[in-house]
């Protein structure tokens, strides 16, 4: 009799727990969002502007008794960018030491802008986690790699600069069931950065002809060398709550914050000709502590 009164029990129970688990199987969704880059200085700059893309999810079960799942993705998104900060001119001055007599350097910035550049990222990230399983909240947390691509054009230069992030993505979902038996699911992601590429290709944009000034005469830019930095230290923090609509549909804002600290110094080659005489200089220059913000929706398909 009290194994009878058991099974109707179990039977109430078990869809609640289902419906509160990591869901296994594969999703795709498609996203739009608004996106800004910007490195906060008195001299300020962002880069920012609509994007859209995609992203596929697969999970599976790694121990279905102890609620034990892993999880493979990769997002892309792509749009076109505006540039909104400053400019500086190049100029020469004086130095007894240089082979032409004189030495590169940059004058004072002024305001600019610049629309129509191609700017996209692709994200690829390895998870693990495990599903506790509560009487009303199923939370579900989770660790694990991720490797995140980032190109920004300029100038009509595609891929002008480049960013690699290796992170380390900590999370937790918590997952209840609303109206109707939806699921509603909130998730919050801190991920520490643990290193950063940044390559800037100055190779690409060429030289130019600068034109005499009253305290220097005109010289031509022959061609710079491409310029890499290392970063160290940075974070990111996701944040988003999914709403199950139907059994296979859901609709995802999100919101995702970026930030990482300036690089250490490192140094470009610049060759430069005045009065028919080439000389080449060392540039110093460093990627600068930077912020990118980027909220949007995701509509999902779960199969």
């Amino acid at each position: 009799m009290k194994t009878l009164l058991n099974v109707p029990l179990m039977l109430t129970l078990l869809p609640s727990a289902v419906l509160a688990q990591t869901p296994t199987g594969q999703d795709v969704n498609a996203t739009v969002s608004g996106y800004t880059y910007t490195e906060p200085s008195a001299t300020s700059i962002s880069i920012h502007g609509p994007k859209v893309g995609g992203e596929y999810t697969a999970t599976l079960s790694l121990n279905e008794r102890r609620h034990w799942f892993a999880q493979g993705n990769v997002r892309g998104m792509i749009g076109i960018a505006t540039y909104t900060g400053w400019c500086s001119p190049y100029l020469i001055r004086p130095n007894n030491t240089s082979s032409n007599g004189y030495e590169l350097d940059i004058g004072d910035p002024s305001p600019c802008s610049e629309n129509g550049d191609r700017d996209w990222y692709l994200e690829g990230r390895a998870l693990a986690g495990k599903d506790v399983i509560r009487a009303r909240w199923t939370w579900s947390p989770y660790a694990g790699v991720g490797l995140r691509h980032l190109s920004n054009g300029t100038t009509g230069v595609a891929g002008y600069r480049t960013d690699e992030y290796l992170y380390v993505p900590a999370g937790v979902t918590a997952r209840t069931s609303a109206a109707s038996r939806r699921a509603l699911a909130f998730n919050v992601e801190v991920d520490p950065l643990i290193r950063g590429w940044q390559k800037t290709r100055d190779s690409a944009l060429g030289g130019g002809d600068i034109p005499a000034t009253p305290i220097a005469p005109a010289f031509t830019i022959n061609s710079f060398s491409d310029v890499s930095f290392s970063q160290h230290a940075g974070w990111a923090l996701r944040a988003s709550a999914t709403y199950q609509v139907t059994r296979h549909w859901s609709l995802e804002p999100y919101y995702l914050h970026w930030h990482v600290n300036a690089s250490p110094v490192s140094y470009e080659t610049v060759s430069f000709t005045v009065n028919h005489i080439t000389a080449q200089e060392q540039l110093g220059a460093y990627e600068p502590l930077n912020a990118t913000r980027e909220f949007g929706v995701k509509l999902g398909f779960h199969f």
